[in-house]
């Protein structure tokens, strides 16, 4: 039985179905190509600020992008139970 999509597995679909780079999925979202990576790879989650950005990227509606989030988010909890946390990143 298959996962149920994270938003990185979404966000990284939709790129590769469209042939985009982070830095401009980032440019049409509005945030930067690293916070691109970090959410592709669910190891960061987007602020509220960012969902209605990336529900319009990926065609979806808010609330899926909300499902996708917390999945995102179940699945970094889950990663970290298994492996530890992973280290965190400077604050820019």
């Amino acid at each position: 039985m298959a996962k149920p999509p994270t938003l990185g597995d979404r966000l990284a679909d939709r790129m590769e179905a469209r042939g985009h780079t982070p830095r401009e999925v980032a440019a049409a979202v509005g945030v930067t190509s690293d916070e691109i990576e970090q959410w592709t790879g669910d190891l960061e989650t987007p602020g509220p600020d960012r969902l209605a950005g990336l529900a319009r990227y990926l065609g979806v509606d808010n609330a899926e992008v909300g499902r996708l989030l917390l999945r995102s988010q179940m699945r970094r909890v889950q990663r970290d139970i298994r492996d530890g946390p992973a280290p965190t990143r400077a604050a820019s």
